[in-house]
């Protein structure tokens, strides 16, 4: 498959999931199950699980039944091979009764795709990660996830990063057309893994000799020390979930180094007064391509601190301030 045919499916697949997450915010189940494969499945932590598209669709159209909830779709990674493909994304929502009666939730989802006359979905696996909020505003759900994570008597989450994430599913995906697209890549392959508590994904995203500052645990060196303290931390961190953009990419010109800021989302707070995008922190990021032509990150640092879209940091990569 060449670039251009490759990047004409994944815009076509970007199409659907977007179509599909609006739907599902809305409440429309006819543009939903326009999507659908006849024999698609649903697989989520606080539907249950569908077989067949008007049965997928009956399930996730119970959301919006009061009322369309305010939801937004990031991280969003798409991977293709031949008819196949797999994407995975994150998406964060808020049931708003009144003023003082709220319920947000954070979820990652994938989706498996198949291209018949053209594409179709046939899977999704929905996990809610953690919720805030009065769960009174959605009555139908399974018991939603406490403050700390899967316990005792939980049913097995719905996704298994090592099983179903689109790098497992489908590692030998197509290479991302332009760099911006195969650095926004690495680092939601880097969320989706640490996330997903995924260390050998992890792995993948790093360099051997990634070094940088990570914060709380301080500034690290080499990949052991890097993946080592982020596993141990990551029993501590029960409900991570990194909603984010990339904000910024620079070409460093010697063919193998970039540069490039990510923004951290912060659902409780995603937008201003003015309604413009707001972030909560960000990562100053530099990255290396491998010789398989895959990119790693080389170093991190992250920056606490609130900016809007329109006060973008400056680079500041090689500054460690953990």
């Amino acid at each position: 498959m060449d670039v251009t045919e490759s990047n004409k499916d994944k815009l076509a697949l970007a199409s659907i999931m977007t179509q599909f997450t609006d739907a599902w915010f809305a409440g429309n189940s006819q543009a939903m199950a326009q999507l659908l494969a006849d024999d698609s499945q649903l697989f989520s932590s606080q539907h249950g699980c569908a077989s067949g598209a008007r049965a997928m669709t009956d399930l996730l159209m119970q959301d919006a039944n009061n009322k369309p909830f305010y939801g937004q779709m990031t991280n969003r990674y798409i991977g293709v091979e031949g008819d196949n493909a797999a994407a995975s994304c994150y998406v964060y929502g808020i049931f708003q009764a009144d003023n003082r009666t709220f319920f947000i939730f954070g979820a990652a989802l994938v989706f498996r795709f198949s291209r018949q006359q053209q594409w179709q979905l046939d899977e999704l696996r929905l996990q809610v990660n953690w919720t805030h909020g009065n769960n009174s505003l959605v009555p139908h759900w399974r018991k939603p996830p406490g403050q700390n994570g899967w316990q005792m008597g939980d049913d097995a989450p719905v996704i298994v990063s090592e099983l179903h994430s689109p790098w497992a599913l489908l590692p030998n995906a197509a290479a991302a057309d332009s760099l911006s697209e195969a650095l926004a890549e690495l680092y939601y392959r880097y969320s989706f893994a640490v996330d997903q508590n995924d260390m050998g994904l992890l792995v993948s995203a790093y360099s051997e000799d990634i070094a940088g500052g990570f914060a709380p645990v301080g500034n690290l060196n080499g990949r052991e020390q890097v993946i080592g303290i982020l596993k141990s931390f990551r029993h501590l961190a029960t409900l991570w979930q990194h909603f984010a953009e990339v904000v910024k990419v620079e070409d460093e010109g010697d063919g193998l180094h970039a540069k490039f800021i990510v923004a951290r989302i912060i659902p409780e707070r995603a937008v201003d007064e003015l309604g413009r995008k707001l972030y909560g922190a960000h990562y100053q990021l530099r990255a290396r391509r491998q010789h398989n032509g895959q990119w790693q990150i080389c170093w991190t640092d992250y920056r606490p601190g609130w900016f809007s879209e329109h006060q973008l940091p400056e680079f500041d990569v090689g500054n460690a301030t953990a």
